[in-house]
């Protein structure tokens, strides 16, 4: 009685020249699939996580160089909204009608 085979068969060559030829195509296509990964994939992604830290490091500088923008425009305002600092009542707009 056959044994039950579970699966696909084997596809190894089992002929020495199949063997042979089937490793002379493998090993061009698997050095070119390795220098895609090392001089195309590898160097894009480090272009891209390049230009993400340097955006992220760009953002910070730039929000720590706002900071006196920040704090000069806080005490203008501060200064503004404060009583004496208004214009005083013989230049600001009459109300006639009450």
């Amino acid at each position: 009685m056959e044994q039950l085979r579970i699966g696909l068969p084997p596809r190894d060559a089992t002929n020495p020249i199949s063997r042979l030829l089937f490793a002379l195509i493998a090993i061009p296509i698997v050095l070119a699939i390795a220098a895609a990964v090392i001089f195309v994939v590898l160097p894009v992604l480090g272009i891209i996580v390049s230009a993400a830290v340097g955006g992220i490091i760009l953002a910070l500088a730039g929000l720590l160089m706002m900071v006196p923008f920040i704090l000069l425009a806080g005490t203008i305002l501060a200064l503004m909204a404060r009583a004496h600092a208004r214009k005083p009542r013989t230049v600001r707009a009459r109300t006639y009608w009450h």
